[in-house]
């Protein structure tokens, strides 16, 4: 059977079909809310969901888990960010844990870099969703058109813009660490009190 035609057969196919597509769900959930823990549970949530469909009708399973889990990524990314407005103090992401054997649901996934998961929290949900297919999971454009409910120019232009943002905070990242470097060359900043 291939991924493109509705699992068949008995009981324990549904679970076959959703364990192959496993590690890529946890890898759209991450790269979108950087916590290995909300990860889980929004893959958990698209389980159940995929439990409670009429798989009859679904005419590509990775297309519909892919679009479950993006969708109900940026729904709960959404409500951290709403969360987070009143919180005091930086968010910071949830590294992903890659030496436990893929205890996490995360095995044989390529984790998104901690600076990136920074970089990518300042940008819209739906630029952060593009980016995160089209980088992590090598999406064709017509996917993410698809999965976003957008055309596939809009796609494109959801991908440019997010790295466009990405490439813009690279460098004012790398020019404050620059800076800072150059500070600390300078000396202990003693003569600049005192000139003061």
């Amino acid at each position: 059977m291939s991924d493109g035609e509705p699992p068949t057969g008995p009981p324990g196919r549904t679970e076959d079909v959703f364990a192959r597509h496993g590690p890529r769900l946890f890898r759209i959930a991450y790269g979108m809310l950087g916590s290995t823990t909300r990860a889980e549970d929004v893959v958990r949530d698209v389980r159940l969901r995929w439990q409670a469909t009429d798989r009859a009708v679904v005419a590509d399973p990775q297309a519909y888990l892919t679009t479950a889990t993006t969708r109900l990524s940026i729904r709960a990314a959404h409500s951290a960010r709403t969360r987070r407005a009143s919180y005091i103090g930086p968010w910071l992401p949830e590294p992903l844990d890659t030496g436990n054997g893929g205890a996490t649901g995360a095995e044989g996934t390529k984790p998104v870099a901690f600076d990136v998961l920074l970089m990518l929290e300042r940008l819209d949900l739906a630029e952060r969703a593009a980016f995160v297919l089209r980088e992590t999971l090598s999406s064709p454009y017509a996917e993410i058109a698809a999965v976003l409910g957008v055309d596939e120019a809009q796609a494109r232009h959801l991908v440019h813009r997010a790295r466009r943002h990405l490439a813009t905070d690279r460098v004012a990242d790398r020019q404050g660490r620059e800076d800072t470097a150059g500070q600390k060359r300078g000396g202990d900043g003693a003569e600049d009190y005192e000139a003061a």
